[in-house]
């Protein structure tokens, strides 16, 4: 029986099945990970390089890299490839730079292939006489003919592991991986399977950051293999586990000081403003929801034309506690990146880098700087010993004197473009391999994000009410207890935490205290940026936070929060200050307009996961996120589905299998609780639990 068509003609979408088979491959990889017993650390050899420090030398190394790398298949593996060698001396070997932060043009490299990117590179070669632009094209011959020998490489392995292979099943397993790294060692994928293994090679090689559009570039495929019946959907979306179990193989970065960047953008918009969701696209949330891996991130973007299934199906993995899923809205994020001047076309295409900053995939390169906004309103504070007050004889002149704090950390200029110095991702960049230089990127993001907002307005509140409205605080007074860190100030701490207004509670008195801040921020990142429209280098704003845990060093504020407390994550309330609920928190996060942010805006919110559990509690949840959605808000909303208990449980029976799966989000990425230091732990578990939904 044919399934109901909708009047899209496309099939609709059955129920996501959440349950991992454990008799399944997907179930046995997973464990192997769980356990650590795949292959993913790091071997050393003995390789010295060209010593050549040029773009054809950076290459030359890639390749030396590349040829001394062996090649390794686990049991039950569909999708091949590991970590490459390491060298025994790094300083021997150049391989240029390449941030992981910028989306290699996957949707490009798996059209022409390998061998493609290496030929139109070889006929460019044959016509150009410009020096840099010979240096750049031999580059890129090099690297992507030592790419396709390393797939090569793999075909011969899966070949001879293939003779002496006793079970039927996996010899033909193996002949398959044998044809699909040939096809990727001479051509390019014709398969859904092969696309995924080009894919996986490219993550080895380095890029192991962001990932993009997936479901964009990947659907082709998937639905090619579908109609011709090379594949049914169970096999595609054990394939589809596969690359996503693989991808969290790698070594996790020091999550202490960094997200692990692998992120996947799915649904959204076409180019021409169309829903763009597809079968992939759920498949990869049901992938999300079934393997509970911290990585690959999944975020699911939305605009007024998604299907309201595609919501509810994110909910369904949302409730399950696969906290790695974040949810973007397209009415915020296309037109602010139309504001930096990005065409709406390329806007409507935009994907995240490494937490929740917007990236044009393939197009572009991003860079990023942080302003913490408690210290510079601590320095206003302590700026009052000099004056006792005198330069402030109103409310209005002490924001006034705060903004022109905030204008230090503002541009000057238009930003600058970002060279990509690794060959093989420079040719990887649209429109470099074009212009036939590693500079040609089209847009050249750099972020200016300003974090702690919640609590900088939540202080700026206590000094308008206590100082200007009830004069029942002097400055000295303020200025006393911040220096003595509230010891022997227990009633002013007490009045600051408790008595004053806090955003995230629909309070207009500190909300337009918050909207202030932000549209002054972004407006005056606009006015100096110089942003034209088109490619170039662009200045956004943005409000997000990294490594919130160790911003407990900042100096006590005068929002009550002593030194070592936890500050306020990106667009976030202060940890512990949004008390109505969060639905309150949405409008007061509404208030602002935060198209002006084109790197990015991210609000966090944890919920109890008994409030998710059962149908009434179930739908509440879908219609929160539909007045996330609707209002609208941040571009991104974070979702912790969390139990307060089981966490502290966790934390003290780290070793308990019973816990691995405890996934939780904790600024732009996620991890797996028990391996988060105590300082990220502490974050996550001192964020505001709601326990009710009021919508």
């Amino acid at each position: 029986m044919l399934s109901p068509v909708r009047p899209d003609n496309r099939p609709t979408q059955k129920p996501l099945n959440l349950e991992l088979d454990p008799t399944s491959r997907s179930h046995r990889l997973r464990q192997m990970h769980w356990e650590k017993t795949h292959q993913s650390s790091v071997i050393a050899k003995p390789i010295v390089g060209s010593g050549e420090d040029t773009l054809t030398g950076h290459a030359k190394d890639f390749a030396m890299l590349l040829e001394a790398s062996d090649p390794f298949i686990q049991a039950d593996e569909l999708i091949v490839g590991s970590l490459l060698v390491s060298p025994a001396n790094p300083e021997l070997i150049n391989l240029g730079e390449y941030d992981p932060h910028y989306p290699p043009g996957y949707k490009m490299l798996i059209s022409r292939g390998f061998q493609g990117m290496r030929d139109e590179a070889q006929k460019k070669l044959q016509t150009t006489t410009d020096s840099d632009s010979q240096d750049f094209l031999k580059a890129v011959v090099i690297s992507f003919e030592a790419a396709c020998q390393y797939a090569a490489k793999f075909a011969r392995y899966a070949e001879n592991m293939e003779v002496d292979e006793p079970d039927p099943n996996r010899k033909q397993e193996l002949a398959n991986i044998s044809m699909i790294c040939d096809e990727l060692a001479t051509g390019r994928p014709t398969s859904f399977h092969s696309a995924l293994q080009l894919l996986q090679f490219t993550r080895v090689f380095g890029g192991r950051g962001c990932i993009g559009r997936f479901d964009q570039w990947m659907y082709p495929f998937y639905r090619d293999d579908i109609d011709n019946g090379r594949i049914t959907r169970s096999e595609g979306q054990e394939l589809l586990e596969c690359f996503f179990i693989k991808t969290a193989h790698f070594p996790h970065a020091n999550l202490a000081d960094n997200d692990t960047l692998r992120n996947i953008a799915v649904a959204g918009q076409t180019t021409e403003g169309h829903d763009s969701s597809n079968e992939l696209s759920y498949m990869c949330i049901e992938a999300s929801g079934k393997l509970m891996l911290a990585e690959p991130k999944i975020n699911v973007r939305f605009f007024e034309g998604t299907p309201h299934e595609l919501l509810r199906a994110t909910a369904q993995v949302l409730a399950k506690g696969a906290n790695n899923l974040a949810i973007f809205n397209d009415e915020v994020a296309v037109p602010s990146l139309v504001q930096i001047g990005i065409p709406i076309e390329e806007a409507r295409d935009y994907c995240n880098d490494g937490c929740s900053e917007l990236i044009m995939g393939g197009k572009g390169t991003i860079k990023f700087k942080v302003t913490d906004a408690i210290p510079v309103l601590n320095e206003l504070v302590y700026s009052t010993a000099s004056t006792a007050g005198k330069n402030f004889p109103t409310f209005d002149k002490v924001m006034a004197d705060y903004k022109s704090r905030l204008t230090e950390f503002m541009p000057d200029g238009s930003g600058p473009a970002r060279p990509v110095t690794f060959p093989f991702f420079a040719a990887a960049i649209e429109d470099c391999l074009e212009e036939a230089s590693p500079a040609a990127a089209r847009y050249a993001i750099n972020g200016k994000i300003l974090a702690q907002v919640g609590n900088a307005a939540d202080g700026l509140a206590a000094i308008r009410q206590l100082i200007f409205d009830e004069r029942s605080l002097s400055w000295d007074q303020l200025r006393a207890a911040m220096e003595a860190n509230f010891e022997g100030y227990e009633s002013l701490y007490q009045t600051l935490k408790t008595r004053t207004a806090k955003f995230g509670n629909d309070n207009d008195y500190v909300d337009s205290i918050a909207k202030e801040i932000a549209e002054f921020f972004c407006d005056g990142v606009h006015e100096r940026s110089q942003n034209t429209e088109g490619p170039g280098g662009k200045w956004a704003p943005g409000f997000m936070s990294f490594g919130i845990h160790r911003k407990s060093d900042h100096g006590a504020s005068p929002d009550g929060r002593k030194k070592g407390e936890l500050t306020a994550n990106s667009f976030s309330p202060a940890v512990g200050m949004d008390t109505s609920g969060p639905t309150a928190v949405l409008r007061s996060v509404a208030k602002v307009d935060l198209e002006r942010g084109g790197h990015g805006s991210v609000l966090d919110i944890a919920l109890h996961s008994a409030i998710v559990r059962g149908n009434d509690a179930f739908e509440k949840f879908v219609a929160l996120l539909t007045v996330f959605l609707k209002m609208p808000s941040t571009i991104t909303l974070q979702v912790n589905i969390i139990d307060r208990d089981t966490l502290l449980k966790a934390r003290e029976n780290p070793d308990n299998p019973e816990f691995r799966t405890l996934i939780v989000r904790v600024w732009g990425f996620s991890a797996v609780f028990v391996d988060l230091p105590t300082g990220l732990q502490d974050h996550v578990l001192a964020r505001t639990q709601h326990g009710a939904l009021q919508v």
